[in-house]
């Protein structure tokens, strides 16, 4: 699965299908930046090309900067256990 972020495309602002012939972003990766992500009622209806495509949540180690994304690191909680 992607997001298209292609201005020009017709599914600018959507999850889409992978197509190499629109530019995306890649949901599913091995570096797991995607494994968690909110869509958020952003540019959606009457989408507008330019207006912004999405507001990237991603997980990181290194805390670079980011193209208007938000990254944070991927912590674990043991919900079980007692203190």
């Amino acid at each position: 699965m992607g997001w298209c972020d292609d201005p020009e495309s017709k599914y600018y602002n959507k999850e889409m299908l992978i197509n190499k012939k629109i530019k995306h972003e890649k949901l599913i990766r091995k570096d797991n930046f995607y494994d968690y992500f909110i869509v958020i009622n952003y540019n959606i209806k009457k989408v507008q090309p330019y207006k912004g495509s999405a507001i990237f949540i991603h997980l990181t180690k290194n805390y670079k900067p980011t193209t208007g994304c938000v990254a944070l690191k991927k912590r674990f909680y043991n919900l079980n256990k007692t203190n």
